[in-house]
């Protein structure tokens, strides 16, 4: 049995109770029921949701994760994005290290920021999606770098996930986080060789 740790926003908790279901039998799926929030939060944070699994780091096979909604917001309608581009993608790398040094056997897989609601539902803490498709080109880069796979669920939102689907602006409703699950459960079988 594969172990898999899923790291991530809202997004993620979006979807994780149905690749932990849809998974069952062929890999035991664990995740935090907190929100991991901003990059510097899952950096920080990551020893202890990696402990909280109750299994021996060596066990974890695949860490699929996610940080950038809430890094690319303007929280309380600031000017500026919570971090910048470049200060993303210096976190991520040392994410990534971070998730090297704790599961050394763990495959990486690295989740782009879905887009926020083609219908323009105003935000509490806003951002664009000409941020999102920025900081996703900077998260691109970073896992390039660091030779980490990475799950486009940015273009399969935006090609296949209609303003219909959204519960708000950035959120999905069920049949939305499904189809974002289904791509999460392939890619976990495709990285683990699960049948």
């Amino acid at each position: 049995m594969k172990n898999v740790l899923l790291l991530g926003d809202s997004i993620r908790l979006g979807y994780c109770g149905f690749v932990k279901s849809e998974l069952a039998g062929a890999a035991e799926v664990f995740y935090p029921e907190e929100n991991c929030q901003f990059t510097q939060y899952t950096l920080v944070a990551l020893p202890r949701w990696i402990n909280a699994t109750g299994i021996p780091k060596e066990e974890i096979d695949l860490i699929h994760w996610n940080n950038g909604h809430w890094d690319a917001a303007h929280f309380n309608q600031e000017d500026v994005s919570l971090n910048t581009p470049e200060l993303y993608g210096v976190m991520l790398e040392r994410i990534c290290r971070k998730m090297r040094s704790l599961c050394p056997k763990a495959e990486i897989v690295f989740a782009l920021t879905t887009p926020v609601n083609p219908a323009n539902i105003p935000m509490t803490n806003p951002r664009s999606n000409s941020e999102i498709e920025k900081y996703n080109a900077v998260a691109i880069e970073v896992m390039k770098k660091m030779e980490v796979s990475v799950n486009d669920l940015y273009t399969l939102a935006q090609e296949n996930i209609p303003a219909s689907l959204y519960a708000d602006y950035c959120h999905f409703s069920g049949e939305g986080y499904r189809i974002l699950g289904n791509q999460v459960i392939r890619t976990v079988k495709d990285t683990l060789h699960i049948k």
